[in-house]
């Protein structure tokens, strides 16, 4: 990937063979190299302030909920009774911010690069409002697979918002991450993952529901609509042990999402969010 480069004024964030996105770059607002990735702060006139970690736009103030009410609020409706949640991942914020929508009574939050929660909150605070502050949050900058290995703690639903499976994020789409994690959730919990594009990483969802299904009863994937990201259309993958994500009552989430706002994800949407087309399932190598 080019990414950004001083003097043309665009980022290029490149998808599949043959096609990226492209925006433009109105401001640099910050640019820094953390242990782990380079990170950019970048000001879009259409998005308006986008985080870009090594080339990749990872979210912006125009489009964050969506991925973040996707990853979130379908995993605590799947559950019957979340109490306990743990986010691995989703240093800007957004994710956290969703899901202590729901009244859980304890988040924690695991990101491996602290500087992403820095910048983010610095130049980027309408993504994680105000979600660092609440009490119910314990965020721990540190390994997530180490975390997870070593951990006694036990949680009702678990989310993982990773980048693509390399460097420090490979361990996160492993079988003995998600079996651990598994072990961690008890007999009810609930993990969801971000899985990529069904367009051109088919082979990234295959490996996650491969690597998933030994430890879990259900595995199911589901789909949203990005814009910022490359093909927009992204995949969601939950895995469930308690009862089937599919087959929660359209009556029971719309009780529990009465008092919670949402701009992309509804209790009517939650069923059809599972449907493929049928060209997509054709093409994907699972179920």
């Amino acid at each position: 990937m080019e990414g950004y480069r001083h003097g043309d004024g665009y980022i290029t964030d490149e998808g599949g063979d043959g096609f990226a996105h492209v925006y433009r770059v109105d401001e640099l607002l910050h640019e820094s190299r953390s242990q782990f990735q380079r990170l950019r702060v970048v000001r879009n006139a259409f998005f308006g302030r986008m985080l870009v970690l090594d080339d990749a736009v990872q979210t912006t103030e125009a489009d964050d909920f969506i991925y973040h009410e996707l990853l979130s609020h379908v995993p605590l409706c799947a559950h019957p009774e979340p109490k306990r949640a743990l986010i691995v991942g989703g240093g800007d914020g957004g994710l956290l911010r969703e899901a202590l929508r729901h009244p859980l009574e304890h988040v924690t939050m695991v990101e491996i690069d602290g500087e992403v929660v820095e910048v983010t909150r610095r130049w980027i605070p309408s993504i994680p409002q105000d979600a660092f502050e609440d009490p119910r949050v314990e965020l721990r900058v540190a390994d997530g697979v180490r975390f997870v290995e070593e951990s006694e703690v036990g949680f009702d639903v678990a989310m993982v918002d990773s980048t693509d499976p390399k460097g420090p994020s490979l361990g996160l789409f492993s079988s003995e991450f998600y079996g651990r994690l598994a072990a961690m959730l008890g007999s009810r919990g609930v993990l969801a993952v971000q899985s990529g594009s069904p367009l051109y990483q088919k082979e990234l969802i295959a490996l996650v529901a491969r690597n998933m299904r030994p430890h879990f009863r259900w595995v199911r994937h589901y789909l949203g609509h990005v814009p910022t990201y490359p093909g927009v259309l992204w995949s969601f993958t939950v895995g469930a042990n308690g009862r089937d994500p599919i087959e929660v009552p359209d009556e029971e989430i719309a009780g529990r999402m009465s008092a919670i706002p949402t701009k992309y994800y509804t209790p009517r949407a939650h069923r059809g969010l599972f449907e493929f087309p049928p060209y997509l399932r054709a093409a994907l190598p699972v179920e």
